[in-house]
């Protein structure tokens, strides 16, 4: 019974979902691999993290945790579903254990910064300031230097749609002097490079054409005639206005035309053709106003439908209500599996406790039944003894008394192979039995047992070792020398002490341990060997 105990046992760890260490190497490896397709922007999609989620959230610490569900957000956002995006990213900052020593901070600056990304797009700017120092936070406890200020620099753009642009110029000519302190010289006129529209506006024309020196010289963005790379041409519009508002115009001029040149989508030419409008302003050219006025009203009613389109497109790609709504008849379904794997857990947890509870009790009251039957037994022996005394009269019930020890010493030894389960817990409930104590006392002095003495070490026999007996019966006659010795060798007493417990000398028990060792095994010992090779019988 108690093997089918460790058996259910066994079964419902399996049920409640162990693993081994094969499989956690696996699914370990199955995570590194997609977060190396997330860093390298490779495809893959929430079908391929979903096991991993479900496993780590199960057997793995905190870190894999945090992974796991921020790999399944950007496989989310990625398929255009930001709102499903949001909540993986959640669910991986509640995961975090930024406690533990050993806390991927990075991996949760990331988190947030996606989660900031997110708000960034949908307008949500102020939401974004805060996720983003999160970010930043996390980073500087990361030691990732150049994410921290990577993260506290996409707070500019958020307070420049907020039209907070004092604190988006504070922010940038902060962050630019700390990449200048850390040797990242081209993020820190990346960084300027920004501000020049603003400072232009605000009448700053002297920084603005510092910071136009050091986006220029070294971002990295301009080759060696003064061209900047393709798709970052309004730039142009910034230093056309800067020249227009010192009045350099024949320069303004050259940088509009050179953007209406170079930038040829529709938020270039619109820019481009402003501030030629504003230029001809400044001359008094009235068809060279009208003209560009118009070129201008057309892009701007371009880029208006453009924008419009991709707005429709970006709401769309956030908000895909059919996969919502199939996503919401998932988790439906995953709540209902998951409670009725509760409910067969809680079952079998229920069933394997009445099972333990049940042996529980069973063995007590097998327990009261060997106590009783050993009682009765020491009673019968000693009524044996007192018939004894008068063998010819007391023959028949001398017969039927020595018939009822033999059942009672059957019915122990079948409750002591029940209740003394296994060799160990037998040996150990052995030698810390009272009546074992007994007998080891009267061997640490050194005296000669008695009757009663032996009947003792028969009930202990008999009691713990019913196998034992019924081996040593096959082989030897009872009561005899050679079997009382095998008796204590049994019960673990040395040859000295045997000696002094029959009232015979070692030398004597040395040779009937050798008389005793080729009947048992067919073999020659000494009566230490002899005793290793009883010890192994029960």
């Amino acid at each position: 019974m108690r093997r089918l105990v460790v058996y259910l046992f066994g079964l419902l760890l399996v049920l409640m979902g162990c693993t081994t260490a094969g499989e956690r190497a696996r699914m370990r490896a199955g995570l590194d691999s997609i977060n190396v397709l997330n860093r390298t922007d490779q495809p893959f999609t929430m079908q391929d993290v979903e096991p991993l989620v479900h496993f780590f959230d199960d057997h793995g610490t905190p870190n894999d945790q945090v992974l796991a569900h921020y790999l399944l957000g950007r496989a989310y956002y990625k398929h255009g579903e930001a709102p499903m995006a949001l909540k993986c990213y959640q669910d991986a900052v509640e995961l975090a254990d930024t406690t533990a020593a050993d806390c991927d901070y990075n991996q949760l600056s990331r988190v947030y910064g996606q989660m900031a990304n997110i708000f960034y797009y949908q307008g949500l700017y102020r939401q974004q300031i805060v996720h983003s120092k999160h970010a930043e936070k996390f980073a500087w406890k990361g030691k990732d230097t150049l994410a921290a200020l990577m993260c506290y620099e996409q707070q500019r753009f958020a307070y420049q749609r907020l039209e907070i642009i004092d604190s988006a110029i504070f922010i940038t000519e902060n962050v630019a002097h700390q990449y200048k302190k850390y040797g990242y010289y081209n993020r820190a006129a990346v960084a300027l490079g920004t501000n020049v529209r603003d400072l232009i506006e605000k009448g700053e024309f002297a920084k603005a054409k510092s910071y136009m020196n050091q986006y220029e010289s070294k971002s990295g963005y301009f080759d060696s005639m003064g061209n900047i790379v393709p798709g970052r041409e309004i730039y142009y519009k910034s230093k056309g206005l800067y020249y227009l508002n010192t009045n350099a115009l024949d320069s303004a001029e050259y940088y509009f035309r050179k953007e209406l040149h170079d930038g040829r989508d529709f938020n270039n030419q619109n820019a481009a053709a402003k501030g030629l409008t504003m230029l001809y302003q400044k001359r008094y050219r009235p068809d060279s106003i009208a003209k560009y006025a118009v070129y201008a009203y057309d892009m701007s009613d371009s880029l208006y439908a453009q924008k419009n389109v991709k707005e429709v497109k970006r709401i769309q790609a956030m908000y895909d209500y059919s996969r919502q709504q199939e996503i919401a008849r998932q988790e439906t379904e995953k709540t209902t599996q998951a409670n009725r794997m509760l409910l067969f857990s809680l079952i079998a947890l229920l069933t394997i406790s009445l099972i333990a509870s049940w042996l529980y009790f069973a063995r007590v009251q097998l327990i009261k039944k060997l106590q009783q039957v050993s009682i009765e037994l020491t009673a019968a022996r000693e009524e044996l003894a007192e018939l004894q005394q008068d063998s010819s009269v007391n023959h028949q019930s001398i017969m039927e008394k020595e018939e009822r020890i033999k059942q009672l010493e059957r019915k122990l030894g079948k409750y002591g192979k029940i209740v003394y389960f296994g060799a160990e817990k037998i040996e150990n409930d052995l030698q810390l039995s009272p009546n074992y104590q007994k007998i080891k006392d009267l061997a640490y002095k050194g005296r000669e047992l008695q009757q009663h003495d032996w009947d003792i070490i028969y009930q202990l026999i008999n009691e713990y070792l019913p196998g034992y007996h019924d081996f040593l019966t096959s082989k030897l006659k009872i009561n005899t020398a050679d079997y009382q010795v095998c008796l204590l060798l049994r019960l673990h007493f040395k040859a000295g002490e045997i000696a002094n417990m029959l009232g015979v000398s070692p030398p004597y028990i040395s040779k009937i341990c050798t008389t005793i060792f080729a009947v048992l095994f067919n073999k020659k010992g000494s009566s230490r060997e002899l005793a290793k090779e009883l010890a192994k019988i029960n």
